[in-house]
C-alpha cells in the first residue's frame, strides 16, 4: 500500500509543471482534455440508494454520471482500501449525495474509515488500554482516567489538527496529491470502552467536460466518545474538469473533535463555483486526474513475513516468549533521491512506536532499507511507513 505522508510542494510542482501548457491548450480545444475514462460503465443515472463495490484499483469509468436528488451513493471498500476515483468522458452531475464518510467507534472496534482513510483506535477493556488511532495523523493516548479536554485521548488530524489531547499532526499538501483520507481517533477506556472515530475517505471526481455539484459530497470523520475515545479527521475531496460549478456542499468536517480534511478543485472555468466548502480548501487549474508517476513507499517485509508491493500494511502478532527485536523492510519507488521516512508500529492496545530513518532512492529504483525495530509482544501490531 502506498504510504506517503508529506509529499512536498516541490515534488508536486515538478509533476504539475507539464500541465500548464496542457491547460492553456485545453481552453482552446476542450476536446483534447482527457481524464482517462474508458467509458466501460456507460451512461449511468443513479435513481435509488446504491452501494458500489470498488474494484481493486478504486477506479470507476463512466461515459457520463448523474446522481439524482434524494439519492445516496456509498461504497464498499476494496482489499487495499484505495480512495474512490470516478472518471467520466462526459458530465458528472451530483444532485444527491456521494458518501465516503467514516463510521463511529463501537464497544467492539474502532470506527471504520471511508475508502482511502484510516481506522479509529481499538477500545480498551478494564486494565487493557485502548489503542491509538491509525494513519499518519492518528490520535494518541493521553490521560485515560480524566475527562479534561486538554489531556484526554487524542483526535485524528489531516488538513487541520484535532481539537483536544494528544491529537495527531496535520499532513498532506494543497494539491491533494497523492489522494489520501483522514486519520482515526484514539480508542477509549472502559469495560468495555469505545473505539475512536474512523477517518473520512478520499474521492476524486474527474470529467472531460464538467463536474456539477448541487447536492453533497460527504467525507466526514467519525465522532468521538466524550471522555473516552477521539474523533476521526475529515477526508479528502478533489474535483477536476474544464468546468466545475454548483452550489452544493463539500464536507470534510468531523462529527466529533477531529481535524478538518482537505478539498481541492482544479478547473479553467470558476465563475459557477458557489460551493459550501467545509475543509482546508484550495482552487487551481492543474488539469489532470491522475499523475503518470506517483512516488510510493511499501512495507514489503515485517518480522520475516513478506508482503507484496501494493498490499495492505503488514500486521503481525508475536506471542509471549518471542523476541521483540525484529526488522522491517521498506521499499521506495520513483522518488529519485534520499528521502526521510517514519515507520509506525500501531498495536491494538497501548501507544504506537515511532522509528525515523531514511532510504536512498537516488540510484536504485526501487530501493530498499531494512530497519531494526522493537515490537510489542502479545498484541496485534500494524506497520505503516510514511515520508517525513
Amino acid at each position: 500500500m502506498t504510504e506517503i505522508r508529506n509529499w512536498t510542494v516541490r515534488q508536486a510542482l515538478s509533476l504539475l509543471a507539464g500541465t500548464v501548457l496542457a491547460a492553456c491548450v485545453g481552453r482552446l480545444e476542450a476536446q483534447a482534455f482527457d481524464v482517462g475514462s474508458n467509458g466501460s460503465l456507460g451512461d449511468v443515472v443513479i435513481s435509488e440508494n446504491t452501494t458500489i463495490d470498488l474494484p481493486p484499483d478504486g477506479k470507476l469509468h463512466y461515459k457520463s454520471l448523474t446522481v439524482n436528488s434524494g439519492v445516496r451513493v456509498g461504497f464498499k471498500r476494496n482489499v487495499r482500501n484505495t480512495p474512490v476515483v470516478m472518471l467520466s468522458q462526459g458530465d458528472i452531475v451530483v444532485n444527491g449525495t456521494i458518501d465516503v464518510g467514516a463510521s463511529d467507534g463501537t464497544s467492539n472496534d474502532g470506527g471504520a474509515p471511508g475508502p482511502g482513510g484510516f481506522a479509529g483506535g481499538k477500545p480498551g477493556f478494564g486494565a487493557t488500554p485502548p489503542g491509538t488511532g491509525y494513519g499518519p495523523g492518528g490520535g494518541g493516548l493521553g490521560n485515560i482516567n480524566t475527562c479534561d479536554f486538554g489531556t484526554r485521548n487524542g483526535n485524528g488530524s489531516f488538513g487541520g489538527r484535532g481539537n483536544s489531547g494528544p491529537s495527531g499532526e496535520p499532513y498532506g499538501n494543497v494539491f491533494l496529491i497523492p489522494l489520501i483520507g483522514g486519520s482515526g481517533g484514539a480508542g477509549g477506556p472502559g469495560s468495555p470502552g469505545r473505539g475512536g472515530g474512523g477517518g473520512g475517505g478520499a474521492i476524486l471526481l474527474a470529467s472531460n467536460t464538467k463536474v456539477r455539484i448541487t447536492g453533497t459530497i460527504n467525507a466526514q470523520g467519525g465522532t468521538d466518545n466524550g471522555c473516552a475515545g477521539g474523533g476521526g479527521a475529515g477526508g479528502g475531496i478533489r474535483l477536476v474538469a474544464l468546468r466545475v460549478d454548483g452550489s452544493g456542499l463539500l464536507d470534510t468536517r468531523t462529527r466529533g473533535s477531529g481535524g478538518l480534511g482537505r478539498i481541492r478543485v482544479d478547473t479553467l472555468e470558476r465563475d459557477g463555483i458557489a460551493f459550501s466548502f467545509q475543509g482546508v480548501t484550495s482552487v487551481g487549474g492543474n488539469l489532470f486526474a491522475l499523475p503518470t508517476v506517483i512516488p510510493r513507499l511499501d512495507t514489503i517485509e515485517v518480522a520475516g513475513t513478506a508482503f507484496p508491493e501494493g498490499s495492505q500494511p503488514g500486521t503481525i502478532l508475536l506471542p509471549f516468549g518471542s523476541s521483540p527485536d525484529r526488522t522491517v523492510k521498506i521499499q521506495a519507488r520513483d522518488f529519485g533521491k534520499v528521502i526521510p521516512i517514519r515507520i509506525t508500529l500501531t498495536p491494538d492496545t497501548g501507544s504506537k512506536i515511532v522509528v525515523d530513518t531514511e532510504i536512498d532512492n537516488s540510484v536504485n529504483n526501487p530501493a530498499t532499507v531494512e530497519v531494526p525495530v522493537t515490537f510489542p509482544v502479545n498484541s496485534k501490531v500494524t506497520v505503516h511507513c510514511w515520508t517525513r
